[in-house]
């Protein structure tokens, strides 16, 4: 498994916490999700998830996620942990940016150019997915979720 590296919008160099500070391990925190992120197709770049809330009127907006976290990317398969601050109910995107820019490129039509996935595989028609069909549950340590990448 691949530790966290960052939890916002750039990729500093990982710190050592501040003396005194004790990062507690994402399997020790009460509770988190277990992400397994398969057909990753290159080990080039890194693979940004994007944790949402249970509410649909945020589900994918701009501002609208409640949590990032960014890990290098493994070719065939890449498992990162999302830590969670309480038990409830989620949904997550994640892409693979393959040229590091931290962020999703598009074509001229505005659909993803990079390999992208949301929670429970919920399927992708003519738009994006529902939040009701990305949307699992979290009650414990390590909840488990499975993704592959699409492109």
């Amino acid at each position: 498994m691949v530790p966290a590296m960052a939890v916002d919008d750039e990729m500093p160099t990982p710190q050592p916490p501040p003396p005194g500070v004790v990062q507690t391990p994402c399997e020790e925190l009460p509770f988190s999700v277990l992400v397994t992120v398969k057909n990753v197709k290159s080990a080039e770049g890194i693979i940004t998830l994007d944790l949402h809330s249970d509410d649909p009127a945020t589900w994918l907006k701009k501002g609208g996620r409640i949590g990032r976290v960014r890990v290098p990317a493994v070719e065939g398969q890449t498992t990162l942990c999302v830590p969670i601050e309480h038990a409830g109910t989620y949904a997550f995107a994640l892409y693979h940016d393959r040229d590091h820019n931290l962020k999703l490129n598009k074509n001229w039509i505005g659909l993803p150019s990079e390999p992208f996935a949301v929670s429970n595989d919920a399927p992708i028609r003519l738009g994006p997915p529902s939040q009701k069909d990305a949307a699992f549950q979290v009650t414990g340590p390590l909840t488990p979720a499975t993704v592959s990448l699409s492109k």
